[in-house]
């Protein structure tokens, strides 16, 4: 009886090793479909590339008058309204003036006063200057009387100058178009109080020249050196969806400017001022818009897609005899094939593989170049009609590596020439 149990467990032990081994077997060998990758191959090209800085701002008048009262008074009368076009010379608003109007009263009359007496010491000395040519009196009364004169022609000079002033803050109460434009603000209201001084004044009109509009955006430190002056720039209004409007880069910032951004870490910018070389009617001080500014351009250069990049790694040794394979899927292919081992390291940073005729595929350094929205420029490593590994993104950055034996899946092979 005791044979009998021991042979028993025997068998059973035996029953578990061999699932054991046949579970091993199984997960090495990568039957399964959730083992299975895929990733898609395209054939290599010339393209046309353009790097990009990409930056938000708003749309501001190439020119823009802002008018304010030179004193604190009143508004007595608004003749525009928001939208209106005026032409230089056209009246605008106007401040009370009663007060100013009296000011400048007074001084005309002291400037009357000053010019009576300067008249009266001209006389004076005209009458002086012959009496002392017969010599009649003396030197010290003579230069008595020039003094005089003198003094008379500094009151009369001061009262002009009191005058001028005063006429021209009266003539500012009365607010005039300084050129050609469109009102595009206008604050307060018949009888509110305008804020006016030397000092932060309050803004009561904005007159721009709404046919010469620039963007000023502020791009990041990391992208500020790769911009330069009289780059081309792509322009899209919020507004208008489905137009671009050509522009150039006019000025760049060299101070910059730190924001937090709701956070703790600062963020670096720099302002840049962009031209719009197409202004279309509507548009409006304001209006949000993303700029494009085109900062390097390639024409007719090898060029892959961005996921088609990566890094090297060294080749990883065979799980077991029997091999261990992956399924690479081009467009949409899969076959099961052995990885070989190469002991090479690239010494580079960047790799792509290589497709080549006997499903095998090479990982090959690369150079690369400026990067558009969805290519790479490569500069060397790669010739036009060479095929490349496209995906999947598990394959490219982790799954493949140097000599590895892939299965391509029909449907997703590049096209043949027809010969």
């Amino acid at each position: 009886m005791k044979n009998l149990i021991e042979k028993i467990m025997q068998h059973k032990m035996k029953v578990l090793g061999l699932l054991i081994v046949v579970l091993g077997l199984s997960f090495f060998s990568g039957n399964g479909d959730d083992a299975t990758l895929e990733v898609s191959v395209q054939k290599v090209q010339k393209k046309d590339l353009s790097s990009k800085v990409v930056a938000d701002g708003v749309l501001t008048p190439e020119t823009e008058v802002k008018l304010s009262a030179n004193n604190t008074t009143y508004i007595t009368e608004i003749a525009v309204k928001e939208g209106d076009f005026v032409k230089k010379g056209d009246f605008l608003m106007s401040l009370d003036d009663r007060q100013q109007k009296a000011a400048t009263e007074a001084s005309r009359a002291s400037l009357e006063a000053a010019k009576v007496q300067l008249e009266q010491r001209k006389a004076q000395q005209e009458r002086q200057a012959k009496l002392y040519a017969q010599g009649l009196i003396s030197d010290q009364e003579m230069e008595s009387t020039n003094s005089s004169y003198a003094s008379a022609l500094s009151a009369f000079n001061g009262a002009q100058s009191r005058l001028i002033q005063d006429e021209d803050a009266l003539a500012k109460l009365r607010l005039i178009a300084p050129q050609d434009g469109t009102i595009t603000f206008i604050d307060g209201e018949v009888g509110d109080l305008a804020q006016g001084g030397m000092f932060n004044p309050s803004v009561l009109l904005k007159l721009s020249d709404l046919s010469k509009m620039e963007v000023y955006v502020n791009v990041n430190e990391n992208d500020i050196a790769d911009i330069s002056l009289n780059d081309s720039a792509l322009i899209q209004v919020d507004a208008y969806q489905n137009r671009k409007f050509k522009g150039l880069v006019k000025e760049v910032a060299y101070a910059a400017t730190t924001s937090s951004g709701g956070s703790s870490q600062q963020v670096t910018n720099f302002q840049v001022k962009v031209q719009m070389l197409e202004v279309v009617e509507g548009m409006r001080p304001g209006m949000s818009a993303t700029v494009d500014i085109v900062t390097e351009e390639r024409i007719g250069v090898i060029a892959i897609p961005i996921q088609a990049l990566t890094t090297p790694r060294s080749p990883k040794k065979s799980e077991n005899k029997s091999g261990f394979s992956a399924e690479v899927s081009v467009n949409g292919d899969s076959q099961w094939s052995n990885r070989n081992q190469y002991g090479d390291k690239k010494s580079k940073s960047t790799v792509v593989f290589i497709l080549k005729n006997d499903n095998t595929v090479e990982e090959r350094v690369v150079e690369a170049g400026i990067v558009g929205d969805r290519d790479y420029e490569i500069i060397s490593g790669l010739d036009e009609g060479e095929t490349i590994v496209t995906g999947s993104f598990i394959a490219i950055s982790r799954e493949l590596f140097d000599g590895a034996v892939v299965k391509v899946k029909e449907n997703s092979r590049p096209n043949r020439k027809r010969g």
